[in-house]
């Protein structure tokens, strides 16, 4: 069967260009042609239509090859441009193959023709393809550069100064970003919320998605005392912008920093911890209901309130700690999170939270995170 072929002839004559065609048809392709002589014929025929190839003679009564070459890379068309010439010497040949040529044959010599099209339509569709994975490739380190700074612009600039209590959180973007969230937030009953959760994916729509979570436990919080109250109500508004694969886990909790008393609402987030003085965990925050966005919105137990002892450190992260891989393909996991808190428990909660994400990037070194990290600490002092 014929390959389709649409092909710009840049010829003077008449009887060349159907010469052309026969030896084109021989070797298998039908071509779609159109017979151009002079820069200004060139430009309309190149602006109508697209061409898989151009064709063009060396000398002609008023144009040449360079010239055609010229208008052909000038109009920003990767289209392949071989020159048949029936006189063009070696030197010239060579000088046009430099700027920008893909092949010239002798009209004389035309065994060669349909072959040096098979491989310059094959190399023209690499470079397309090429360019269009660099192309994608840069959008998407656009999409995670943008999605980083959404990130970075929403973590609280610094925590909260509770009398009593010495607070810290960060989070850590991998290469490729994830939805990772942390946050302190004021209440109007004097109580401060502490939120960290992870929306599942990479890249910026995560990241948007972690700004309306943000957005609506913020503005919820003005209005609402009960943590629950305001957990379910965000999973309301949110609805549709959960999708079919998109869902967020979220640990909030509400310290009263008075009576050093919290209560905490878990949805489908890794356990957070209560550590006592000598580094033991004393209580487990574990998840009590499915993450938000899986499934139909559930009931939100009553939690019991939990009293914070002078001494104790509560700890809360995200699955990209316990989740870092090393090179081997061994998991970080809890206990060692635990071990490094325990190990730097003594110093400022700034310090603990390096010091565990220090511990974190030495044990996957020299390997990338594949998700973000993210730990909130609040020790409690004498």
């Amino acid at each position: 069967m014929s390959k389709p072929l649409r092909v710009l002839m840049v010829e003077d004559s008449t009887d060349d260009v159907l010469l052309l065609v026969r030896a084109l048809t021989r070797g298998g392709y039908a071509p779609h042609y159109r017979q151009v002589d002079s820069a200004d014929a060139l430009r309309a025929a190149l602006a109508a239509e697209p061409w898989d190839v151009v064709l063009s003679d060396h000398h002609m009564p008023h144009f040449d090859s360079m010239a055609a070459l010229d208008i052909v890379k000038a109009s920003g068309l990767d289209t392949p441009f071989l020159i048949v010439s029936g006189s063009i010497g070696e030197e010239a040949a060579v000088r046009a193959m430099k700027a920008g040529a893909q092949d010239y044959l002798m009209k004389g010599n035309l065994v060669r023709l349909c072959a040096a099209i098979d491989r310059e339509l094959q190399d023209a569709a690499d470079r397309r393809a090429r360019q269009a994975a660099e192309k994608s490739l840069l959008s998407q380190r656009e999409n995670l550069r943008i999605a980083r700074e959404v990130q970075q612009r929403l973590f609280p600039a610094a925590p909260p100064a509770l009398p009593g209590f010495d607070i810290a959180g960060a989070s850590l973007p991998a290469e490729a970003t994830g939805g990772d969230y942390f946050d302190f937030i004021p209440m109007r009953n004097g109580q401060t919320a502490f939120v960290v959760g992870d929306v599942t994916g990479h890249g910026l729509g995560p990241a948007l998605l972690m700004a309306d979570v943000r957005a609506y436990l913020r503005a919820l919080a003005l209005s609402y005392d009960d943590i629950r109250e305001i957990l379910a109500r965000a999973a309301h508004l949110l609805g549709d912008d959960f999708g079919l694969d998109r869902f967020v886990t979220l640990v909030i909790l509400s310290l009263a920093p008075a009576t050093r008393a919290f209560t905490y609402v878990n949805a489908g987030h890794p356990d957070g911890y209560v550590l006592d003085a000598h580094g033991n965990v004393r209580i487990f925050l574990h998840a009590m209901l499915p993450a938000l966005g899986l499934g139909p919105e559930a009931d939100f137990p009553a939690p019991a309130p939990v009293v914070l002892q002078p001494g104790d450190l509560l700890l809360l992260m995200t699955d990209g700690i316990a989740e870092a891989c090393s090179p081997a393909g061994e998991e970080f996991g809890t206990e060692r999170a635990l071990e490094a808190v325990r190990s730097a428990r003594q110093r400022p909660a700034s310090d603990i939270v390096h010091s565990l994400f220090d511990a974190v990037l030495t044990f996957a070194a020299p390997t990338e995170l594949e998700d973000d990290i993210t730990a909130v600490v609040m020790k409690v002092q004498s």
